[in-house]
């Protein structure tokens, strides 16, 4: 769009904190159920604040909008073969946050994606978004526009800032530009799959770990492993000859698999409408890879999806203490999802202190509460 929005967006915030309110971010609503909703007196929409304004193929820079679709953004880079490597999903009918009757407007935005600080199936071998974070232009609570890293805050010196906004759920500003690296598409890429137990699949991704092997996404569901080979057309094809050895075999019926992990569209994911009725929650565990699977899964193979080579684990289950106690165990974290995002102490605290530097007001209503946390420091 041809418009700038950022006039408006900075005399919304100052309005907002010389009347003590408090902001609702919003792009297309696609992760709204993710979070417990933080209560805001108005809302600061950006789906309209889009468009590309700058793209270099040669480079591999691309520079949006903060609202520009992520769907858009994709189909621009296909034309010129490059992607953007972590794979941030675009949720579309059927994930998480529609199946609970919120209906998104769209796949995401760029500034959701970066929100959020999401990341898909290849997350370990391609990197995660803010690896991809260039720069950023941001408004903070003050009202004051900021580019990053031209323009540094004394109280936030030594950080990388423009990366501090991947995860932060917009408790330190309105993102209004984003710069991203992206990067080429692998020249061919297979799915190879085999029928096999969860440890048996853990213990073989850590033995195809240690090899030099082109694989850029692991996939455990229904009691099958997937293994994504990409690369070019020599290397894919000499690591399918030697995952032979261990069952693994081409598998052309899953060519869409990744894409449907990928943006949560996958079957597993729509058993999160079950939550409606009070029945099992949707968990999201971060653990070692080498993990051992939770032993209180009565059907992993339907109540599971374990991806990152073992290091993301999705079960549904209905006893948080169980959940609690076991990432305990094994050194992990754990996230039912549509509750509050568990957060170390000390990481909490400095977030807060973060969140207090850009939003000294407490203006931006993020679902992190983080200001309630600075206002306590």
């Amino acid at each position: 769009m041809s418009a700038d929005y950022s006039a408006g967006f900075i005399e919304q915030i100052r309005a907002a904190a010389a009347h003590q309110q408090r902001l609702q971010i919003k792009g297309h609503g696609s992760k709204a159920e993710w979070l417990p909703l933080a209560s805001g007196d108005d809302v600061v929409e950006l789906s309209s604040h889009n468009g590309i304004l700058q793209y270099e193929p040669e480079e591999l820079v691309l520079t949006a909008r903060s609202g520009t679709s992520l769907a858009d953004i994709d189909a621009v880079l296909a034309e010129r073969q490059q992607m953007i490597a972590c794979e941030p999903p675009q949720l579309l009918p059927g994930n998480v946050s529609q199946v609970n009757g919120n209906d998104a407007l769209g796949s995401g935005t760029l500034g959701g994606a970066v929100a959020c600080g999401l990341s898909g199936p290849g997350r370990p071998w391609l990197g995660a978004i803010r690896d991809a974070v260039l720069g950023v232009e941001l408004i903070n609570g003050e009202g004051e526009y900021l580019k990053f890293g031209g323009q540094v805050m004394k109280n936030v010196a030594g950080y990388d800032v423009s990366r501090l906004q991947a995860g932060a759920w917009g408790a330190l500003g309105i993102m209004s530009v984003i710069s991203l690296r992206v990067q080429p598409c692998f020249a061919l890429e297979r799915t190879l799959s085999a029928e096999m137990s969860a440890p048996r699949a853990l213990a073989l991704c850590a033995t195809l770990g240690v090899r030099n092997l082109p694989i850029t996404g692991t996939a455990w569901i229904e009691g099958q492993l997937h293994l994504r080979l990409a690369g070019n057309d020599s290397g894919v094809a000499a690591a399918c000859v030697a995952l032979a050895e261990f069952g693994l075999q081409v598998n052309a019926d899953d060519e869409d698999l990744w894409r449907l992990l990928k943006n949560q569209n996958h079957g597993f994911f729509q058993k999160a409408a079950q939550r409606q009725s009070g029945a099992a929650k949707l968990w999201r565990l971060v653990t070692p890879p080498a993990a051992a699977m939770p032993n209180f899964l009565s059907d992993p193979n339907s109540d599971a999806l374990v991806l990152w080579a073992g290091g993301l684990r999705w079960i549904y289950h209905d006893d948080a203490q169980a959940v609690a106690d076991y990432c305990r165990q094994v050194g992990g974290w754990y996230w039912a999802i549509g509750e509050a995002m568990p957060i170390d102490p000390m990481q909490q605290q400095i977030m807060a202190h973060l969140a207090k530097a850009f939003d000294p007001h407490g203006v931006f209503a993020s679902p992190l509460n983080l200001n309630a946390a600075a206002g306590e420091a």
